[in-house]
């Protein structure tokens, strides 16, 4: 589910890995001062970015979002919750009003229609598409991800692009913001700590995609709250190396966990998992510590944004409520 399809799968299946090292190189106070050039060397070489950036192109709900939260709205952007179910993500809401929507069928042509003077890209796009990445690159200074990890860590790219705004102060604020957010969550919950959960897409009437790795992207939320992946989960991960996988519909029991975080593709999918032999036993189910999420939500899980994180504690909070009694 790259693009459309495409896009689903790095959300839900996840990507391969993209081994990229990129680090940004502040420039003198100096220059800083002046809008002087900034280099950030990326696996696809250096790019140099001229002054401070005032027409962004972001393609990728975590580049939108991290735009957002400085307070820029990108001048067109490409938007992979959008195009997986038809709106913008409810923590967007109408701040993308009056933006260009890009067209995935057309992506070249509109970007540069757009004129930007800097493009975000998701970090994959180099490998996925190769011949799309060479032309935008040669419209604007593009940035292909951060970290090289298969879900960038969202303060990396507050960071990152803090740099380019030429608004460190902006990104620590915009960082310790949803720390703080974070840090009280667990004070409220202290409880969750040690707590295991199981996350899963149903996504056809025979297969849940889930996810097992504690290192993966989607993770992040729980290792900072102190959970733990589902025991079962975590074991055919250490044995399988695979961080996402599909189980067959029997093997449910394999989501038992203190809390269930769960999306079905559809309403009839939602309502087929829960008839499944060995729902009503897991002991999430029992103790109503489930969360079922949109497909907005479990993408913003997936990849994790300063602007996702405060609108999904909310939304986990009554199931881990729950966890914890």
């Amino acid at each position: 589910m790259k693009s459309t399809a495409k896009t689903l799968v790095a959300l839900i299946a996840g990507l391969l890995a993209v081994i990229l090292a990129v680090s940004a190189c502040s420039p003198p106070a100096e220059e800083e001062a002046a809008g002087g050039p900034i280099q950030v060397n990326t696996a696809q070489g250096p790019v140099t970015i001229k002054g401070t950036p005032k027409r962004i192109v972001a393609l990728g709900a975590q580049w939108i979002d991290t735009a957002l939260a400085f307070g820029v709205q990108p001048v067109a952007y490409l938007d992979n919750i959008q195009i997986l179910t038809g709106a913008p993500s409810p923590w967007t809401a109408d701040k993308l009003d009056g933006a260009t929507a890009l067209n995935p069928e057309n992506l070249v042509a509109d970007i540069a229609k757009a004129e930007p003077d800097l493009i975000l890209a998701e970090g994959y796009m180099p490998t996925s598409q190769p011949a799309d990445f060479a032309k935008i690159a040669k419209i604007a200074p593009t940035i292909p991800g951060v970290t090289g990890k298969q879900v960038d860590p969202w303060q990396d790219l507050v960071a990152l692009l803090g740099t380019l705004l030429r608004q460190d102060g902006k990104a620590k604020q915009i960082t310790d913001g949803v720390n703080t957010q974070i840090a009280d969550f667990k004070k409220e919950l202290p409880g969750l700590a040690g707590k295991t959960y199981a996350m899963a897409y149903m996504f056809s009437t025979d297969q849940i995609q889930v996810m097992a790795d504690p290192d993966d992207g989607a993770a992040y939320l729980f290792n900072e709250l102190g959970m733990k992946v589902a025991p079962k989960l975590l074991a055919e991960f250490e044995k399988t190396k695979n961080p996402r996988f599909p189980i067959s519909v029997e093997n449910v029991p394999m989501l038992d966990a203190d809390v269930l975080i769960v999306t079905a593709n559809t309403p009839a999918l939602q309502r087929a998992l829960h008839a499944l032999p060995g729902y009503s036993n897991l002991r999430s189910v029992q103790n109503g510590a489930v969360a079922d999420l949109s497909v907005a939500d479990i993408s913003g899980l997936n990849q994790p944004t300063p602007l996702a994180i405060p609108y999904l504690l909310g939304k986990l909070k009554p199931a881990f409520t729950k966890a914890v009694k």
